[in-house]
């Protein structure tokens, strides 16, 4: 590997901006691959704004100086170091792309961040498991302003990373330790993980109920609260917990009993008056945004479910 990373972002949403930013601060060589329509807003460069709990009004950070391709035959012309994949999980099977970037990229380490339970097992198709390195998004990212009247009312990239929140990693220990090493270089909380698809399998499922259920409600938190709401988004996330952890081999009996329709009423107002930002808001415009996902999510849990002959019912009546 080169001493300045050469480094390519699929995607440069609000994921691949913030991720791009920390690569940079590291030294790497940055380039974003992007549909042709989004190449000039790319060459303009980015605004980004880190948020704080306490802090009213972030400083603006300028993201420029890097490359933008928007095809793969573009791509096949570098040498790369490193591919991040910044893009939703049913994006990555749009199309016949990802075959062609990996032949056009080399012996590139690729970093997947999708949350699928399957996604790792699709990529292997065309990336060897040796040169992929699995992540996770700890923090949460949108283009701002959320809405008119917002706290943070300049356009730009707008990011929060929660306190003590660590951006998990897993993959064959070489290839590992030059993500990390790159990422904390950066300033970013990097840290190594047995299996990160495993470990973030029954939070996620969690996280997926939640959405379907929150959007069932209109994206209200007033109404995802009432009683017939939680209850059956209750029972519905055990069942996607149950899913995870048969399909990760998991033991799912720490997380079942923290799964009560008191504690999600407890802690849901908790999390939007911790969050910088309106969270119900930030969670119906980043949701809308990746339905497709949810949904793909959604049916994953419900066809694994009945290959293992564990319970969909839930699951299938709160599938949209």
């Amino acid at each position: 590997m080169s001493t300045n990373p050469r480094v390519l972002l699929v995607g440069a949403g609000a994921v691949g901006q913030v991720f791009g930013r920390y690569l940079q601060a590291a030294g790497c060589d940055v380039s974003f691959l992007v549909k042709e329509k989004y190449a000039q807003e790319a060459q303009r460069g980015y605004t980004l704004y880190e948020l704080g709990i306490l802090e009213k009004d972030p400083e603006p950070v300028a993201l420029s100086g890097f490359g933008v391709h928007t095809s793969v035959q573009e791509v096949a012309a570098r040498p790369w170091d490193q591919v991040w994949l910044c893009v939703s999980s049913t994006a990555l099977r749009s199309g016949n792309w990802v075959g062609e970037l990996a032949r056009a990229t080399g012996e590139a380490t690729w970093v997947m961040l999708q949350p699928a339970l399957d996604d790792r097992e699709w990529l292997l198709q065309w990336v060897p498991a040796e040169r992929l390195v699995s992540g996770m998004i700890p923090f949460l990212s949108f283009h701002a302003p959320l809405k008119p009247g917002d706290r943070l009312s300049r356009p730009g990239t707008a990011f929060w990373m929660p306190p003590l929140a660590q951006g998990l990693f897993s993959g064959s220990p070489e290839r590992l330790q030059r993500v990390i090493r790159t990422l904390r270089a950066g300033g970013y909380p990097a840290r190594r993980d047995r299996d990160v698809a495993r470990t973030v399998a029954m939070p996620s499922a969690v996280l997926t109920v939640f959405v379907e259920g929150l959007e069932a409600a209109g994206w209200s938190f007033e109404r995802f609260l009432q009683r017939d709401s939680l209850e059956r988004v209750h029972h519905a996330m055990r069942e996607a917990v149950e899913i995870a952890a048969w399909r990760t081999q998991a033991n799912p009996s720490a997380l079942l009993p923290l799964l009560r329709p008191a504690l999600l009423k407890l802690l849901l107002p908790i999390a939007a008056q911790l969050a910088p930002f309106d969270l119900e808001t930030y969670l119906k415009v980043h949701f809308t945004k990746v339905g497709d996902q949810t949904r793909l999510m959604m049916r994953t849990y419900i066809d694994l479910g009945r290959t293992a002959e564990l319970p969909v019912e839930h699951l299938q009546a709160s599938s949209h």
